[in-house]
């Protein structure tokens, strides 16, 4: 009995054992995006569109920052390989502000590009200050775009979508819906993880949509994981992706999450979190400071289908970059078709990659021989996956580089 009080204090009661201590930052207790908003005192506005297929998307933008000062570009020596960035064109302006538009992985939010405990660090301010249009995108499923016209999110059919939905629905008609809104001719595009993963698709299948994105950067881009650290769980994946059906069923992925994630004290769900990604693919998380992860881990899990799950495991252990498998059956380990790939050599819009020397996620030798307009690349070494979004250089390790780039493929209107 003594020993079961204790486990339930160490759970509730972190500050009760010093293993667990931490400074409570006020960005802690911000659940929603009007929360965090509110904290770093900036305007924004909450923006819906309808898909072509009747989900209802959210997209949360700023509008204008907090000032409006140039801060110069100064680039980290010997971590940069610039490819004849002089030989793209930039795009015509338009008398408004140029458009960046910032969209999440999987299982986040729009919450993600806000969620840095310190305010430099997060890219939707830096940018917005910098005198940016900025708009953040919601993948249907999560908690701010979980409707549609005639689905329930109770039922089945509503979570019927993959890889191939983010790709070439919600991404283009986003894009659509801001570019009618501000008036400009096109916008820079800014994925992190499995947002890259939808613009290399999206780009690679609607040749139109490339000529609305004027630059696309990828940050930890993840179109051509390597797979899982651990090999018992690698193998079992790539022998049988589809199998998570019979374990998760057909809907939402990682419901259960949530209910621990509110039942766990932060600093135990932080020990969790990283002992899982560890344990999945080799990363130390040791970039990102434990404040950060106390405050940016809470904003690590938002629903999504079950179905893009099994369509990254398709991926996973085909080693192709390919569209959803509908013939793909959990007793049958060979198919008589084979799945599409996405054509991302046809992608013309110009493209910058970051990735990380410690990133599992992504085999970039395989991506740039499938990218033909590779404008940037920036390898930063031991970097891992979420080092991209919290690590506690990255205002000099990255920033300096996407404004650079900013300003190299828009004319900007300064007041």
């Amino acid at each position: 009995m003594v020993e079961c009080l204790i486990y339930v204090l160490i759970l509730f009661h972190p500050s009760l054992f010093p293993w667990t201590s931490y400074t409570v930052n006020p960005l802690q207790h911000a659940a929603t995006f009007k929360d965090m908003m509110k904290y770093w005192k900036y305007d924004y506005e909450e923006h819906f569109t309808e898909t072509r297929d009747h989900y209802v998307l959210c997209i949360h933008r700023i509008p204008q920052g907090r000032k409006n000062t140039k801060i110069d570009c100064i680039i980290e020596s010997g971590t940069t390989i610039v490819n004849h960035i002089n030989d793209f064109k930039k795009p015509t302006n338009h008398n408004g502000k140029p458009v960046v538009l910032l969209y999440h992985g999987l299982t986040l939010t729009s919450e993600v590009w806000v969620s840095n405990i310190k305010h430099r660090r997060n890219l939707a301010l830096y940018l917005s200050d910098q005198g940016y249009d900025v708009w953040m995108g919601n993948a249907r499923g999560n908690k701010y775009s979980q409707s549609h016209l005639t689905k329930d999110p109770k039922d089945a059919d509503f979570w019927q979508f993959s890889i191939n939905e983010f790709a070439m629905i919600d991404m283009p008609d986003t894009i659509d819906y801001i570019l009618k809104v501000t008036g400009a001719p096109s916008l820079t595009y800014i994925g992190f993880s499995q947002g890259t993963t939808q613009a290399f698709a999206g780009l690679s299948m609607d040749l139109e949509l490339n000529k609305t994105v004027n630059l696309f950067i990828a940050l930890a881009p993840a179109a051509t994981p390597k797979g899982f650290s651990h090999p018992l769980f690698d193998g079992f994946i790539k022998a049988a992706p589809t199998v998570i059906y019979s374990l998760l069923g057909r809907k939402v992925f990682l419901k259960p999450v949530l209910f621990w994630q509110s039942v766990f004290s932060p600093a135990l769900f932080v020990k969790i979190i990283d002992a899982a990604v560890g344990f999945l693919f080799g990363w130390h998380c040791q970039n990102i400071d434990i404040e950060q992860k106390i405050v940016g881990y809470q904003h690590l899990f938002s629903l999504t289908s079950v179905k893009s799950i099994v369509h990254w495991f398709q991926i996973i252990g085909s080693g192709r970059f390919q569209m959803y498998d509908e013939g793909s059956s959990f007793f049958t380990q060979t198919v008589d078709h084979l799945p599409p790939k996405f054509p991302i050599k046809q992608i013309t819009t110009p493209i910058a990659v970051f990735y990380g020397s410690d990133d599992t996620l992504v085999d970039f030798d395989v991506l740039k021989n499938e990218l033909s307009h590779l404008a940037y690349v920036k390898n930063v070494h031991g970097w891992e996956h979420m080092d991209f979004l919290w690590a506690s250089n990255l205002e000099k390790m990255v920033f300096p580089d996407i404004l650079m780039l900013l300003e190299h493929f828009n004319f900007k209107t300064r007041g």
